[in-house]
């Protein structure tokens, strides 16, 4: 039902499937040598990767802890990527959670999550 959904609200022709991350929040839909993710409650496009192979993906995978995902393509090769839009939807949530927090300690922890997590996110976009 969600894949569909996306798949209308994108207006991507996604012929080689999509991946669900296990904890449900980020959807991976191959768009033929690349992969356009999204939020899996709002269908908000969150990241796209495009001439990631050099044919079409045929699978996508996330990891059991949702942190990378894998693809396959007709060019017989698998990449592993790293799940930055899980990244970005884990700082959306801890800072809802931030707002709604009341325990001292708990606020600090949620500060300094959301402090590494969007660090991380500023060494990757450097790199590329």
């Amino acid at each position: 039902f969600v894949r569909e959904d996306l798949y209308r609200s994108s207006g991507i022709n996604a012929e080689y499937g999509a991946a669900l991350s296990p904890d449900g929040r980020v959807v991976a839909i191959a768009t033929g040598c690349g992969m356009t993710l999204f939020n899996a409650d709002t269908a908000e496009q969150l990241d796209s990767l495009t001439g990631i192979h050099s044919d079409a993906i045929t699978t996508l995978e996330f990891s059991d802890t949702g942190r990378y995902l894998y693809t396959c393509g007709k060019d017989k090769t698998i990449r592993v990527w790293l799940n930055r839009a899980g990244m970005m939807r884990d700082i959306e949530l801890w800072s809802e959670s931030l707002r709604a927090a009341t325990n001292a300690s708990h606020k600090d922890r949620l500060k300094q999550q959301i402090a590494e997590t969007t660090a991380r996110l500023a060494e990757l976009a450097a790199m590329t």
